[in-house]
């Protein structure tokens, strides 16, 4: 299973933005965290879908101490391209 951290960001209108930093194509709105949390975990597994499709790696997961995670079990780790560190 893979677990990527999110970061929430306040927006002008009161509502909250999830971000993915491993994933950057990755986001998702909503009224609250929880809600944008929700929504989440699909925007993430369509956005590492469509890398699937292109070819492209998936990426890594980092390993943010503390931070918030969606966790997917639709991916494995096994054949990913990991860059070099």
């Amino acid at each position: 299973m893979l677990s990527y951290p999110v970061r929430f960001i306040p927006t002008e209108d009161g509502s909250v933005l999830v971000r993915f930093p491993d994933v950057p194509e990755a986001a998702a709105v909503g009224a609250d965290e929880d809600e944008a949390l929700e929504g989440a975990l699909h925007v993430l597994e369509s956005v590492l879908s469509a890398y699937c499709v292109d070819g492209r790696a998936i990426p890594a997961p980092s390993d943010i101490c503390g931070a918030p995670t969606v966790a997917t079990d639709k991916f494995s780790i096994l054949g990913m391209e990991v860059p070099d560190a």
